[in-house]
């Protein structure tokens, strides 16, 4: 009886032992399991936070580089006419932003990327020095031209009324140089038996009407040879012209042609001067009052009437 009871005891003091060994061991297997989820999360975050400080820095570069391209492209855009001494320094940065984007979008390698954006910080530097000194002197030179355009305006305007002065001189002068036909004198002729002349009455007898008239003096007009178309018109309108008319009696008058009955050539030397032309009729005259119109250098200068019986 004893005995059992021993054995009841050794065997009660087994399990408390092995009870005891195994909460010993899930002990220690949940410590170690606890042990190892703490260690590989911390190896987890401190990873993360690696990653995120690399990405942050990564944006950094990018913005950075964004930045540069941005003030670049934007003085590209007003200097390009300007300068061609700028076209290498404009290749040079063209080829280290591809180089800076594939380090950083390609490679992510922030070292030698960060090397880069710092040379192409210098370049750019004495990209924008030399647009800065060309956009100065483009201003300079746009003052000095809208200096030139205001003087040049007020040249035109200057010339303009100069030319309108002109213009109205020129017709004062023209007006001014004008000639003058008056006192006018018409005689009635006709042959003899022995071919001289005589004076007639009547209009049917008359065989030529001579004109004798003086040009006025005057110191404007020019001096040279002139020549003065007369028109012979009779009471109904019609312009007198016979076989003695000239071939060349036509005139310009206010820009149309006209025709004359005859004209001589005179020398003009500013001075008064009388003039006389014969003229043959064709026709027999007839009675009536006629009209006697006188023109010098495409300008009406004078006229008058005489009646036939």
């Amino acid at each position: 009886m004893k005995k059992r009871k021993k054995m009841e005891q050794i065997k009660n003091n087994i399990s408390k032992i092995i009870i005891a060994i195994l909460v010993l061991v899930i002990a220690i297997v949940s410590y170690s399991f606890y042990d190892f989820s703490q260690t590989s999360e911390k190896k987890f975050i401190e990873s993360e936070n690696l990653r995120i400080l690399k990405l942050e820095e990564e944006n950094n570069l990018r913005s950075e580089l964004d930045d540069i391209i941005e003030q670049y492209d934007n003085s590209r855009d007003e200097v390009d006419h300007l300068n061609l001494d700028l076209v290498g320094k404009q290749s040079e940065i063209d080829e280290l932003k591809k180089e800076i984007r594939k380090l950083l979008n390609v490679k992510h390698d922030l070292k030698e990327a960060k090397k880069k954006i710092v040379s192409l910080q210098n370049i750019s530097k004495k990209y924008f020095a030399k647009v800065d000194s060309l956009l100065g002197k483009t201003e300079e030179l746009q003052n000095q031209n809208t200096n030139l355009i205001t003087e040049n305006t007020h040249i035109k305007t200057k010339n303009k009324n100069l030319n309108e002065e002109n213009t109205d001189l020129n017709q004062r002068l023209e007006i001014g140089s004008t000639l003058e036909v008056y006192d006018v004198e018409i005689d009635r002729l006709k042959f003899g038996s022995h071919g001289q002349e005589r004076s007639v009455i009547w209009a049917k007898n008359i065989q030529i009407l001579r004109c004798c008239f003086k040009i006025s003096a005057n110191q404007i007009a020019k001096a040279e040879n002139k020549r003065v178309f007369v028109q012979y018109v009779d009471e109904n309108g019609k312009l007198l012209q016979s076989s003695d008319t000239p071939n060349d009696n036509i005139f310009i008058l206010d820009e149309s042609e006209l025709l004359s009955t005859t004209y001589v050539d005179f020398d003009y030397n500013n001075e008064e001067t009388k003039v006389c032309i014969d003229w043959q009729r064709g026709d027999v005259l007839g009675r009536g009052t006629y009209k006697v119109y006188f023109y010098i250098d495409n300008k009406k200068v004078g006229g008058s009437s005489f009646k036939l019986n």
